[in-house]
Formats: C-alpha cells, structure tokens, sequence
C-alpha cells in the first residue's frame, strides 16, 4: 500500500494512503525522482517542507514541494502537488572549481558541499584526479568521475543515492505475458551529434576533432565546437567520445507497460515477452508508475545506447 508523507513545519507529519491520483517518475540520466499527484488529507493545512512516498517500508521519493495547493471541499481537503527527489540539488549546486586529487565519488561529492538526505555510492577505490570546471554542477561534477572510473554515467538508486555501478543486490525481474497491457519498440534521436570540434590549448580549432558515424549514417548533420576541456587533459579524445555518447542516451528502447507494481529502480535487470516484442535481462532505464482509480499500472523503458 503506498503511504504519502507530508512534513509540515513545527508540526506533526500528516500521513494518507486516501490517493486520487499518483504519477511518480525516475530516469536513467536525470539526478532526482518526480512525483506528482492528488490526496484527500486530514491535518492542519500550513508549511509543508518535505514530500515522501512510501510503499511498505521501500522509501520510493523523499524531496521538497515544487508546488503544492489545498482544495477545501464539503470539510474534506485535497492536496495536489509536485515534488523532486532532494537529489535534484546535484544540478542546483557547483563545486568549487579546480583539481581535486586522490577522491573516491562520496569524498569528491562532499568536498566542499553537504546535500541534506543526498547518499552516495562507497567506492573502494578513489581515482588520481578530476579536473571540475566554471560552472559545472554537481551532478556534472559524478559525470566526470563515473566516466574517469568506470566508463560509466551516474544514476539515482533508492530515493536519493547517486551510484555508478549497477546494484546487484536487486533481483533479475520477470513481467508475466499475461499481467502485459502494451509493449513497443522506440527511438529518440532529438540529442545526437555528428561532429564534434574542439579547441587546443592555445584556443585554436582544427586540432581535435571526432565524427559519429552513427550519425551520418543516419543523415544527421549535426556540428558542435567546444573549448578544450581540462577534465581530459591527457586525453582529448575521451573529451569528445563523452559529449558525444551522452548526446547519443536513449536512442533506441523497447518499453513494456503492465498491470502492477514491483518496486522496480535503475539499472536493474528485467525480462519479458509480448507480442513479438521481447527483453532478455535488459537493464531498466525509466521506470513511470501510475496510480489513479483505473488501477495501478508501470511502465519501463529499457535504453539501447552507449551507456546501456
């Protein structure tokens, strides 16, 4: 049963499980959970500063109020609301820019800046250095590193942890055919780049330069020049492979949507079959779970690009 968590300011917390309706959100490559929805509450309506979603004991979204109104109707209130996981705070804040040397990603996330109720992954072992640059976030920031580390590109287990490897304490999934209510095959091609130039040190271009051929072979011409990145001093190339990896995210997918739910989170592994459409033990790229008097139904994307 999911439990909706409202904290008010100076008072008691104001708990329901009375949902209208329920959209809760969480994505491969964005640093925070979204939860919209409506619920009929009772309690004193006043400052709320935290928003949570409970299923069971599994804590699902924990982040402050985007928006939130009371509707008071017949001596009942209803509560509509948006909210963002308080890792959203990752792409709010900078680190202070410069080297930062023989740093786990906990250590480097923390340097300088604590994030309430934002957990990170422990590593066992630190890497030699990043190079953090003018205006880069904090979520850019574990880009820079998961990429130096592992390849890989950060992502947010739980309600608030940034990871880089793939929890693998979390059972492979298998959707039965028959709970299957659609499932689809997609491609997204909005953020691809075809070319990418960037300058040397001295500021000049025609030094650097890096060619997708994925994406000329799809007709897609698509020229970026960028200023030599010092994240990637000794290796310039891996300064345009990443730009243009993340551009290529979710280019291709396949999506299943059924009857349920199954506390399902990030990278964890699912399979199923409907249609002519199947997965093998894909990692899940995009969860949506909706709840409203229809039922309660999940959707999961599972990415094929250059990080999955």
């Amino acid at each position: 049963m999911f439990t909706l968590i409202l904290s008010v300011k100076d008072s008691d917390n104001i708990y329901t499980t009375n949902i209208i309706n329920l959209r809760y959100l969480k994505e491969r490559y964005t640093p925070y959970t979204s939860l919209y929805g409506r619920a009929i509450i009772t309690g004193k309506v006043s400052d709320i500063t935290e928003i949570a979603l409970m299923d069971g004991s599994t804590l699902l979204h924990f982040g402050p109020p985007d928006t939130i109104e009371w509707e008071i109707k017949e001596g009942r209130s209803v509560a509509t609301f948006s909210s963002k996981g308080f890792s959203a705070a990752l792409g709010q804040n900078q680190l202070t820019p410069g080297i930062y040397s023989n740093k786990t990603l906990a250590e480097l996330l923390r340097s300088n800046i604590t994030l309430p109720h934002v957990e990170y992954e422990e590593l066992s072992s630190p890497i030699n250095y990043v190079y953090i640059k003018d205006n880069d976030s904090m979520w850019d920031s574990a880009a820079a590193f998961a990429r130096k580390y592992s390849g890989e590109y950060p992502y947010i287990s739980g309600s608030n942890t940034v990871r880089i490897s793939r929890d693998t304490s979390k059972a492979d999934l298998t959707v039965p055919e028959q709970d299957i209510a659609a499932v689809s095959l997609g491609q997204n091609c909005s953020h691809i780049i075809s070319h990418l130039h960037m300058k040397n040190v001295e500021g000049n271009y025609n030094t650097y330069n890096l060619v997708n051929a994925d994406a000329v072979d799809r007709g897609l011409i698509r020229h970026k020049h960028i200023a030599f990145d010092r994240q990637w001093l000794s290796d310039p190339n891996e300064a345009m492979q990443s730009r243009i990896d993340f551009a290529q995210r979710a280019t291709g997918f396949c999506k299943v949507k059924y009857n349920g739910w199954n506390k399902e989170d990030i990278r964890q592994r699912v399979s199923f079959s409907a249609n002519g459409i199947s997965a093998q033990q894909r990692e899940i790229s995009r969860i949506e779970l909706s709840v409203s008097q229809a039922g309660t139904f999940t959707t999961l994307w599972c990415y094929h690009d250059n990080y999955t």
